[in-house]
């Protein structure tokens, strides 16, 4: 991996494959606008799932064998070094749920300085859930710090409901059709100073009040049409208008749906987060031409989010296949300016893979798709591209007979007269009889080499 490129092409985005631990040593420091996380949730829960149309399966745990202090520990040293990362102007945001942010909440105050917690926005991801016992959990909590009081703000607005309008802005200007609300223009207590005065016939110390501007500032305000007088007399009030802008938003989000299982959105990683979601913080706390960093990737959302509106970025996952899909996901957003790093180059790469990378990738290589069953699979780990014959993957070294034998059980049992076998090699006995299953049972097994798949040389024709 190249531990410079960074420094080097800091003119474009980078996609990198590893784990963001040792990944952030490649960033500058001070040198990032805004860095969004969504890391593994402290669930306790195994993840498998089927991405998209290309039906890649990519299985994930986010379980922690040694506890929530484990867990802890593992995010902290990784949100320093994230800390470092940021511009003095920069902004932080890390996507938690609810079984471990409280204990987040005290370690993000001791990097960050308490006085540099901005809030914590509770977005409503689910409009209801069940639990076994209690309350339904259907909100998350997105903590929002800055490096320091100097952080970019964009501040954001949303439409006006209906409900809010026909409530709150029930008048409209006669000359200029505006809606607006009306507003006192008195405050609670007497005052003996200007805000003390009478004003066209009215006395404010009447009703233990004063007005909120001095008198002369309110005769401005009324030659500007923006003082409201009751037909029948009475107390006059203060219009406000209908910010053309929208409504300000909160730091409760309960306008952004998840992503529908349905939706043309979804990308079947279970986590994923709608892209709505990381447009709004971005516009936030990012300008055109920032770096947004996002050390979990998963399936790239955040990339996604800063791409479309024109911000430069970095993303790390440690998984080769989300990666790809972030890949494809860009492709699909016209993006190029950028590049990859840390896929699998050489078979050394690929040893090192867990199992179920490793199958990933396998299957990824030949555009096959994914058995459904992450266990149980019965010899079948995929299919392949057109005509959805068996595929099997050994991260084996000299694949031998038996494994021919067994897998040729398992297309016999399937009714199926073509397979194939994806390992690192195969001994001459495994060779020779997938020779005679196709001499003697017209059975045809394809052998292939995963150096062949890594220099690019796809088996078309087992596929078609």
């Amino acid at each position: 991996m190249e531990q410079q490129s960074l420094l080097k092409t800091s003119g474009e985005s980078q996609l990198y494959c590893g784990d963001c631990l040792s990944i952030l040593d490649m960033v500058p420091d001070d040198g990032v606008d805004l860095i969004y996380i969504d890391p593994p949730f402290y669930s306790q829960r195994s993840y498998e799932t089927i991405w998209g149309g290309e039906a890649e399966r990519f299985a994930f745990e986010d379980r922690w064998a040694g506890g929530i202090n484990h867990y802890v520990n593992y995010l902290v040293a990784r949100v320093r070094k994230m800390y470092s990362k940021l511009k003095d102007t920069g902004s932080f945001y890390v996507h938690l749920d609810w079984h471990i942010s409280h204990y987040m909440k005290q370690e993000l105050d001791k990097i960050f300085g308490y006085g540099n917690f901005q809030t914590e926005i509770v977005w409503r991801r689910t409009s209801a859930h069940v639990d076994t016992i209690g309350f339904g959990h259907v909100t998350d909590s997105i903590f929002f710090y800055s490096k320091s009081d100097r952080f970019t703000w964009n501040p954001q607005y949303r439409p006006y409901s209906e409900e809010h309008l026909s409530r709150s802005y029930r008048h409209k200007d006669p000359v200029t059709g505006r809606r607006f609300m009306l507003a006192d223009l008195t405050g609670a207590g007497i005052r003996h100073g200007e805000t003390g005065r009478v004003w066209h016939g009215i006395n404010p110390s009447k009703w233990t009040r004063h007005w909120i501007r001095p008198p002369s500032e309110l005769e401005k305000l009324d030659k500007e049409g923006v003082i409201y007088w009751p037909d029948r007399g009475g107390m006059p009030r203060l219009k406000k208008f209908l910010s053309p802008k929208g409504q300000p938003i909160d730091n409760i989000w309960t306008d952004i749906p998840p992503v529908s299982s349905q939706g043309a959105e979804k990308l079947g990683y279970p986590t994923q987060k709608p892209i709505a979601l990381l447009e709004r913080i971005v516009n936030a706390s990012s300008k055109r031409g920032d770096l947004v960093l996002d050390a979990y990737c998963g399936c790239g959302t955040t990339l996604a989010a800063a791409q479309k509106l024109n911000r430069r970025w970095i993303g790390i996952d440690i998984s080769q296949s989300a990666i790809r899909v972030v890949e494809q996901r860009l492709k699909k957003l016209g993006a190029t300016d950028y590049q990859v790093h840390g896929l699998v180059k050489t078979a050394r790469d690929l040893r090192a893979l867990d199992p179920f990378e490793f199958q990933n990738w396998a299957i990824n290589a030949v555009y096959g798709q994914h058995s459904p069953r992450k266990v149980a699979d019965m010899g079948i780990d995929g299919f392949t591209f057109m005509e959805h014959h068996p595929i099997q993957v050994k991260q084996s070294e000299h694949v031998g007979r038996p494994v021919i034998d067994a897998f040729a059980g398992v297309l016999q049992r399937e009714k199926e007269k073509k397979g194939m076998i994806i390992a690192f090699d195969f001994s001459s006995g495994a060779v020779d009889e997938v020779a005679r299953l196709e001499r003697e049972d017209k059975i045809k097994i394809q052998l292939v080499k995963c150096v062949d798949l890594i220099a690019g040389n796809v088996p078309f024709k087992i596929m078609v």
